[in-house]
């Protein structure tokens, strides 16, 4: 995973994914929609590693406006063989389910969710889907012998993005302890 929110990448937030990606988003969202953060995935060949099933809102601090979104662009083709994104239809209309850590240690959350509850998505390089923070989704390991690489751009209200950084919020492994996020949410402790 690569964040490029650093002085040496500024010059990626000008670049046609940022800028289209951002308009739709404020299409969605609102006009007072901004960039929060990207980052590159990438699933090598045969190593069947699954991101398991979560929504990106617990990962989130609680603040004041939850509307977020992520554009997912496919940069090779996603299929059920490589790890191509599944959703839950319509949950983000539901709340966070509780997440848990995947493993002992692990920043990377989990919570229960089946591919019987949701649909796979299998789309071309260049195409892509947009969800919601708390759209339910995961992908599969990649079976195949090549990459599957993804570039994920994500949106929120200006005022938020200011809100994470004053509280020293980066979207990265650091820092979640100093402003008391837990690695363990459910829906008690949203609400705090």
């Amino acid at each position: 995973m690569f964040n490029s929110i650093n002085k040496q990448t500024v010059c990626l937030l000008q670049a046609p994914i940022h800028k289209r990606a951002g308009e739709i988003a404020k299409l969605l969202l609102g006009k007072d929609v901004v960039f929060d953060f990207d980052m590159l995935i990438s699933k090598a060949g045969r190593t069947d590693t699954t991101v398991p099933w979560h929504q990106d809102e617990a990962y989130w601090p609680n603040m004041p406006d939850k509307r977020a979104v992520s554009c997912w662009v496919a940069l090779d083709d996603a299929h059920l063989d490589n790890g191509c994104m599944w959703f839950v239809p319509e949950s983000h209309l539901k709340s966070v389910r509780p997440h848990r850590p995947a493993a002992p240690g692990a920043h990377v959350l989990m919570c229960e969710c089946s591919e019987a509850e949701g649909i796979a998505v299998p789309i071309a390089a260049g195409s892509c889907t947009f969800h919601h923070g708390r759209t339910l989704h995961y992908s599969r390991g990649n079976k195949t012998d090549w990459m599957r690489r993804a570039f994920i751009v994500n949106f929120r209200p200006a005022a938020m993005v200011q809100w994470e950084r004053d509280n020293g919020f980066d979207h990265g492994k650091g820092g979640l302890q100093d402003i008391g996020i837990k690695h363990v949410h459910t829906e008690d402790s949203r609400k705090t």
